[in-house]
């Protein structure tokens, strides 16, 4: 028995004489159909009926329609493909009721990557079931939670030890007016859990100090990407997560605003190059660009944190996107052995080149 199924993401558009099934208007099919039968069968065919019963609803308006004409449409349009055998059913079954709508437009959205349209809640399945780290609650770090609790992350692990000041709402906008003077990972938490009661956020009010602070959590929670959104203590922050990521072979993505741009690179061990290549390779390349570096790794960042919510959020949908490729593996991320830079001033988009470096730890 088939329940044939008609992929959601794409669109009819009936126009005259024809229809138009695609999933843009310069992407898509034209078919004849003056009487609209094409059309009726196609907005039945949703997964939880079969041929007769799509016969069965539209044969009062079409008094001589019989059901093997019903079952030659479908067959034909199944050729595409627009329509699948059973998958409603079997497919997204795996996932509850409640995650299929909360999460349908999403996963309309993956379908974008997947021509077939039969991978999109394995897609969102792998991004329900991961255990995703951020460090750093601010600006960068408070869109990231929001963003991926909103994808559809059921286990976010957040880590800050900073309180909530009047001066970070004009770019932090998980917190408001009645968090000031809270700890940013219990105010985060409180307005998560209430954005969505099935999402496990668990908070530390911790300030990372070495390597061995962030392994502990990668080890004891399972953590399968890391995101780090901190800016302090300057460059250091980096380089020991980048460690600890090296250690647990976890994949990871750092990055943050700096003046009028935003920034981030994406690393996944064993296979790109790591933030220490990038280090090393200024100091092999460039002796003046190192001190300058090296000066700033040991007395930090002097200049005001001038970012706004604009900018995090913009440069969090990047960060996002590399995330999704990563953990569903429709494709490799794109912003890894380079440091993607985005540059508010003119909108130049810059990818500078990260190589990898051979006396680096991760290429041993």
């Amino acid at each position: 028995m088939k329940f044939p199924y008609f992929k959601k993401q794409l669109s009819l558009i009936p126009y005259g004489e024809k229809l138009s099934i695609g999933a843009t208007p310069d992407f898509a099919l034209e078919v004849t159909d003056p009487s609209g039968l094409v059309y009726e069968i196609l907005c039945n065919c949703n997964g939880s009926n079969t041929i007769e019963d799509i016969y069965k609803k539209i044969k009062n308006k079409y008094k001589d329609l019989r059901i093997e004409e019903v079952t030659e449409i479908i067959d034909s349009l199944s050729s595409y493909p627009l329509i699948l055998e059973d998958y409603a059913i079997t497919v997204e079954s795996s996932l509850t009721p409640r995650e299929i709508e909360r999460h349908s437009r999403t996963m309309n959205f993956l379908s974008n990557f997947d021509y077939l349209g039969t991978e999109k809640v394995n897609y969102m399945k792998k991004i329900i079931n991961s255990n995703v780290l951020i460090v750093g609650l601010g600006g960068v770090g408070s869109s990231l939670a929001m963003n991926l609790a909103a994808l559809g992350v059921q286990r976010l692990y957040g880590v800050d030890f900073d309180k909530v000041d009047l001066s970070n709402l004009n770019r932090q906008l998980l917190y408001s007016e009645s968090d000031v003077g809270s700890l940013k990972s219990e105010a985060a938490k409180e307005k998560l859990d209430k954005f969505d009661s099935s999402i496990q956020f668990t908070t530390f009010q911790l300030e990372i100090t070495c390597t061995e602070d962030v392994e502990r959590l990668i080890k004891e929670f399972n953590i399968d990407f890391v995101f780090c959104a901190a800016d302090q203590p300057s460059i250091w922050i980096y380089k020991w997560i980048n460690e600890a990521c090296h250690n647990t072979q976890t994949a990871w993505i750092y990055g943050g605003n700096s003046e009028a741009s935003s920034y981030f690179q994406t690393i996944i061990p064993n296979e790109t190059s790591c933030f220490n290549c990038r280090e090393l390779n200024l100091k092999q390349f460039s002796a003046e660009g190192y001190f300058k570096y090296s000066e700033v790794k040991k007395h930090g960042y002097a200049t005001q944190n001038n970012c706004l919510a604009a900018t995090s959020s913009c440069i969090t949908s990047f960060m996002i996107f590399d995330f999704i490729r990563h953990i569903t593996k429709f494709e490799s991320p794109r912003v890894v052995n380079q440091l993607f830079t985005l540059d508010y001033r003119d909108y130049t988009i810059s990818y500078l080149p990260v190589e990898k470096n051979q006396m680096c730890n991760c290429q041993k």
